[in-house]
């Protein structure tokens, strides 16, 4: 894996489009949901870091939903492209979501990881918040977890 930058896009993002076509290539479709079900809810003011390979290719994606007014912001979607994963564009994509969150006051971060991904945010401080549920939409195993900034 070559090169990679991350930077911080909204959903005006000229290449936005790509970032749900990620999303729903990795994410959604392999789990069966159709492309027309509603499976990403548009947010206005998530904000999103994106991983650039060195030719400009989108190699991965994070949204921070915006605040609801409290210390406490949701990550979600959370994706890297297949041929890329364990490069550390993972853990540069979180590390980029906690610097905004904490630049934007957030005291705590939380999100419903998958199963496959549990060991990935337990080595980046993550701590599990409740028992295994399995996804409505995808039927995947997940855990809320949670993880305190500064």
């Amino acid at each position: 894996m070559g090169a990679f930058a991350i930077d911080v896009v909204t959903h005006d993002w000229a290449r936005f489009g790509e970032v749900l076509d990620l999303y729903y290539a990795v994410l959604y479709g392999p789990y069966g949901v159709a492309r027309d079900f509603e499976w990403y809810h548009p947010a206005h003011g998530s904000e999103f870091a994106v991983a650039l390979g060195d030719e400009g290719g989108l190699l991965g994606s994070a949204r921070l939903l915006p605040s609801a007014g409290d210390a406490e912001r949701q990550v979600r979607q959370v994706v890297v492209v297949p041929e890329a994963q364990g490069a550390g564009i993972g853990r540069a994509l979180m590390d980029a979501i906690e610097r905004i969150a904490t630049e934007e006051d957030a005291r705590e971060l939380w999100l419903n990881a998958r199963h496959t991904a549990y060991g990935f945010y337990e080595a980046l401080g993550w701590e599990y918040d409740s028992n295994e549920f399995v996804s409505e939409l995808t039927g995947v195993p997940h855990r809320r977890m949670h993880k305190r900034l500064g």
